[in-house]
Order: C-alpha cells, then sequence, then structure tokens
C-alpha cells in the first residue's frame, strides 16, 4: 500500500502527514530525541494499511512539520494533534503512541475522551512520578552537554551504534547500516535537539513532572492497550506493569527483548497484537 504525505496547518503550524489505507482510522505518534513519522512506523504503517485508514504525522519539531519560537510543552503538543484530529475529521480515532507520542495520548485521552476509540500507548511518558535518576535527569536537561549533545556525537557512527543498542533496540542485528545512517542523517540536521529539550524543560522539574499523567490514570476509561519492551531503560517495565493495573481498562502486552523502541524492532508482532486488539472490540 502506497503511503503519501501531505501539509496540514493546525493552529497556524504545518504538519507533516503521512497516510495509507482505508478502514478505520489508527493515528500514531512518534517519540522525541531524534525521532520522525517514517522513522519510528514506516514498516508498521505498510502492514496496519493493508486493513486500516492509518495516519502518522511529524510532530511540530520534527521531520517535514514546522518548528516553533515557543514551547514544546506537552499540552502544546496535544492541542496540536486534537487540532489535526478536527481537520481530518476523523473522530473518534483508535490512538497509538511512543514514549512523548504516548505521553501526548495519555494527557488527549484525559483532556478529550471523546475523540478517541481506542488508546494504544507504547513505552510511553507519563506512567511514572519520576524519571530513573530524577535529579541528576534535571540537572542534565539544563546543561551545556544536552545542548550540543547531536553535534558532538553524532559524527560517531560507532557511538550511533552503541546508543541504539543500548537505549532503543534489543536484537543487535536489527540496528541496521542503514538504521545508524538515517539516525546520523537526523541527529546532524541544525538545531536537531531543541524541540525534544525545550520539552524537556518545559515538564521535567526538580521535584517530579509539571503535567502529572499518572495521579490521573485511573480517570481513563478507554479501551488501552498498553505495549512495553520488557528491557526499556527509559521507561521501565515495572511503570508499565503498575500503570495496567491503575488505568480501568487496560490489557498488557509485553515484547519480550525488546527496548524503548518496541515497534521498530518487531514490527510484525506489534501489528498483529494491535490488529488483534483492534477487532476484538469491533467484535465487541
Amino acid at each position: 500500500m502506497e503511503i503519501k504525505r501531505r501539509q496540514i496547518t493546525i493552529n497556524g503550524v504545518n504538519i507533516c502527514c503521512y497516510y495509507a489505507g482505508q478502514g478505520d482510522t489508527i493515528l500514531l505518534l512518534h517519540g522525541a530525541g531524534v525521532d520522525s513519522a517514517m522513522m519510528s512506523w514506516a514498516e508498521v504503517m505498510e502492514q496496519l494499511s493493508q486493513k486500516y485508514h492509518v495516519i502518522a504525522p511529524d510532530l511540530p519539531g520534527y521531520g517535514g512539520s514546522d518548528r516553533i519560537k515557543d514551547e514544546y510543552s506537552l499540552d502544546f503538543y496535544t492541542e496540536i494533534i486534537k487540532g489535526l484530529i478536527d481537520e481530518l475529521e476523523c473522530s473518534p480515532v483508535i490512538l497509538g503512541g511512543l514514549s512523548l507520542g504516548g505521553g501526548i495520548s495519555l494527557n488527549l485521552a484525559l483532556k478529550y475522551p471523546e475523540v478517541i476509540k481506542l488508546l494504544i500507548p507504547v513505552d510511553p511518558w507519563g506512567i511514572f512520578q519520576k524519571l530513573p535518576y530524577h535529579r541528576f535527569t534535571y540537572w542534565y536537561t539544563r546543561s551545556k552537554i544536552n545542548e550540543n549533545i547531536y553535534r558532538w556525537t553524532g559524527k560517531y557512527t560507532s557511538f550511533i551504534r552503541w546508543t541504539l543498542e543500548y537505549s532503543l533496540i534489543g536484537d543487535k542485528k536489527k540496528v541496521t547500516n542503514d538504521l545508524v545512517k538515517e539516525v546520523q542523517k537526523a541527529m546532524l540536521e541544525p538545531g536537531a535537539g531543541e524541540p525534544f529539550i525545550s520539552f524537556q524543560r518545559s515538564e521535567i522539574t526538580k521535584k517530579g513532572l509539571v503535567t502529572d499523567l499518572y495521579s490521573r490514570l485511573e480517570e481513563i476509561k478507554i479501551p488501552t492497550l498498553l505495549i512495553h519492551g520488557s528491557e526499556d531503560k527509559a521507561v521501565p517495565f515495572k511503570d508499565a506493569l503498575n500503570a495496567s493495573r491503575i488505568i480501568p481498562n487496560c490489557k498488557l502486552h509485553i515484547m519480550q527483548g525488546c527496548k524503548h523502541w518496541p515497534q521498530k524492532e518487531r514490527p510484525e508482532e506489534f501489528v498483529k497484537v494491535v490488529s488483534e486488539f483492534v477487532e476484538e472490540h469491533r467484535a465487541g
């Protein structure tokens, strides 16, 4: 199924959207750092679009979408995605999101539950009260190291490969030369790290998070499929297990051996479990 591309203006921000297929709409949101719609979701879109209408936008600051001068807060992203759903007239959607995209999905479910049919957070931001090594992370997000890390390390493919293997992908065979080059190209784009730094500084305080999603998880009544890599270091599995017990109507699928990019590592398994979840609720 051919993946097509279009530009949509939401709240004055040009958003690059990729779409394919027909049927129920599945909206997929990528993560932060070095990411984009196609980097995270290309393989998944190719498979899911055989049965569904799949949309994956580049979040503002990433890929082909505009950058802004203001703060990249969680609420900013949430309002952009709400506006996108309204503009596309595809409500209610099946909403999936990885990491930052998962946090946006959870926040949208709390603020605008009427626009979501099913919720699929993947290793999501916000299912914790604090980050691992929270005080250190707070300091790091405000350091010169964080501001320059992509520029300093992006030219070393060996370092990029090590980072992917350590943090994102459990099976080292899946860290291909092409993937390393794709990540390197994104890292070396001018100002590549600025959107994530802005988000970190807007949301991470010395003692916790500005947007407290964790304490409101029990308010989410939408049927939820929480997908998580068992070896995730960024969002530890224990947080996913705890969140799955708090969200009232939640099913947890563990992708054994995967880290923080499970759908990139094993797209076939991801598509299978998502399709079964969607069909189960359609039948119900």
